[in-house]
């Protein structure tokens, strides 16, 4: 079963956002209008190129008193309440500087960084796009709206633009890692892996990390998985989710002990964390704990009630329980919404033997094992292209793409 846990690496956006709030924006002036500035907004100016944000603040608020507010003042009035972290005031002050300047980039970028920074992505992608318009060749905005779309959860987009500015950086630890956690969203683990492992040589995150375990998990290589989940548990333990992935490798080593604290250790500091009631309660009911499977399992469903694993889980439970009507209405229509999902179809098969259908036996029987085949020929290719590219077979052995 996929999970997906909507993501929000400060290390991105804050590193982004270093290229964008560092220095003032100029002005052109009119001829004969230089050196006609009040005093305040040159101090203003002075503060903020020296980095000094609550001086320019009160600055530009002085110049703004006493004189129309120019695109310059505005603008730079939003790079100091950014570099305050007071974003709402950023926000408006872009917008006003905007007012004056509709089409420039460098402060539409920068009200995008602002949006982002108040959660607030679908705003961000459209002041990103609106930028890219107008400086069609800034990687970085790119790399920002690549960001917004992964946030969106818009995959395929968000690995699409990420992927041009990989492409023409290979080297940029920005782009490989957003390219390669969309990648591994869309359950293309394999070629996740070795693009998020290239930005983790650069720069260290305990996302990154964890991501990577993820793409781990996909490809069954519990121990990589683990080990990245350490990683990212001892960079950041307060990271969202963190317990959740941890015990989903423990439990992947048979750490069954250690896999149940690290759930409900996750479920104590959010109990509404989806992976942790879903795979804790698949591990009671693995272990015969059905009153707590049963309790972890419907939280989990009605937290995602699209994913299909909770109520897979809740109709072995019925199976468990010889409540065959109830196991066989609940399959079929998880079946009817995931036909290629071979473990319901394994049981759907039991489920008709018991109540002696045996020719619907029978066809889900040979349902399961087509599907059977063409995963163990998939992990197979994934296997191969994963020992090409850890080096274990060399260039002219790789797996060629159908």
């Amino acid at each position: 079963m996929k999970f997906c846990r909507p993501i929000f690496t400060a290390l991105i956006v804050l590193w982004l956002a270093a290229q964008a709030w560092g220095a003032p924006d100029p002005e052109p002036q009119a001829p004969g209008a230089q050196g006609h500035e009040p005093p305040a907004c040159v101090l203003g100016d002075q503060a903020l190129a020296q980095k000094q944000p609550d001086l320019a603040v009160i600055e530009y608020n002085k110049c703004l008193s006493k004189s129309p507010p120019n695109f310059k003042m505005l603008s730079n009035l939003g790079i100091a309440y950014a570099q305050q972290k007071k974003f709402p005031e950023a926000i408006q002050a872009y917008g006003q500087a905007l007012a004056l300047d509709p089409e420039n980039a460098n402060v539409l970028t920068n009200l995008g960084l602002a949006y982002m920074k108040t959660d607030r992505p679908k705003e961000a992608s459209s002041q990103f796009a609106r930028s890219l318009m107008a400086n069609p060749h800034d990687a970085k905005t790119l790399e920002l709206l690549a960001y917004a779309h992964f946030d969106l959860g818009d995959y395929a987009l968000a690995g699409y633009e990420a992927g041009l500015v990989h492409q023409a950086s290979p080297g940029d630890p920005t782009a490989a890692y957003i390219l390669g956690a969309s990648y591994m969203r869309m359950g293309m683990n394999v070629q996740a892996i070795p693009l998020i492992d290239s930005s983790l040589s650069q720069v260290k995150s305990a996302d990154a990390y964890m991501i990577l375990g993820e793409a781990f998990l996909g490809v069954k290589n519990w121990q990589g998985a683990l080990e990245a989940f350490r990683k990212a548990e001892k960079m950041n333990p307060t990271l969202p989710g963190i317990y959740a992935n941890l015990g989903a490798g423990l439990a992947a080593m048979a750490e069954l002990d250690q896999a149940k604290a690290a759930f409900l250790k996750e479920l104590a500091r959010d109990p509404d964390n989806f992976k942790a009631n879903y795979l804790l309660g698949q591990l009671d009911r693995v272990q015969g704990d059905n009153a707590d499977a049963l309790k972890y399992l419907e939280k989990a469903n009605a937290l995602q009630s699209d994913n299909p694993g909770p109520a897979y889980e809740l109709s072995v439970l019925a199976v468990q329980n010889q409540d065959y009507p109830k196991a066989l209405a609940s399959l079929e229509s998880i079946l009817q919404k995931y036909p290629s999902l071979t473990d319901a179809h394994v049981l759907l098969a039991q489920v008709y033997f018991r109540l002696h259908k045996t020719q619907e036996a029978m066809r889900e029987r040979a349902i399961a094992a087509a599907l059977q085949e063409a995963d163990h020929a998939r992990l197979q290719a994934e296997g191969e292209s994963l020992k090409w590219l850890s080096g274990g077979k060399s260039a002219a052995q790789k797996p060629q793409d159908k």
